[in-house]
C-alpha cells in the first residue's frame, strides 16, 4: 500500500502508487504519505515542505484541535476541489497557514512557489 522511504525532520515519509502525482496526505502520528518518487527521486520537495507545514500545525495545536480545525476542513476542501474544477484547494486558509509555517520553518526558500503554495 505504502512504503517508508525516509525521514524529514524526524517525520516519516511514505510513498504510495495509490496517491496521484501532485497529491499527498499528512497524518501527523503516522507521517506524510505522498506519490511514488516525490521524495525518493526528489520529484516534489515543495509539496513535501507544504505537507510538513501540516506537521507544524499539529505540533502547535495538538491532536484534537489539529483534526477538527485543520484536518477535517482540509479534507473537505480537497474533496471540493475534486468536484469543482474552478476551486483551488491551496487557497483554503488551513492550507495557506501550512504554507506560512513551512515557508518560515525552511528559512524562506528563494525557490518557494507562491502560486502553487500561496501565503495569505
Amino acid at each position: 500500500m505504502f512504503k517508508k522511504i525516509g525521514l524529514l525532520e524526524g517525520t516519516p515519509i511514505y510513498e504510495s502508487r495509490f496517491i496521484k502525482a501532485g497529491h499527498a496526505i499528512t497524518l501527523p502520528q503516522i507521517g506524510i504519505i505522498i506519490y511514488s518518487g516525490a521524495f525518493s527521486e526528489k520529484l516534489d520537495l515543495p509539496l513535501i515542505h507544504h505537507e510538513f507545514g501540516h506537521i507544524l500545525q499539529f505540533r502547535k495545536l495538538g491532536s484534537y484541535k489539529f483534526y477538527t480545525k485543520i484536518g477535517l476542513p482540509s479534507v473537505w476542501s480537497a474533496a471540493k476541489a475534486s468536484i469543482i474544477t474552478t476551486y483551488y484547494h491551496q487557497n483554503h486558509l488551513v492550507e495557506q497557514n501550512a504554507n506560512e509555517l513551512a515557508y518560515a520553518y525552511f528559512k524562506q526558500p528563494k525557490n518557494w512557489n507562491f502560486i502553487r503554495f500561496p501565503i495569505k
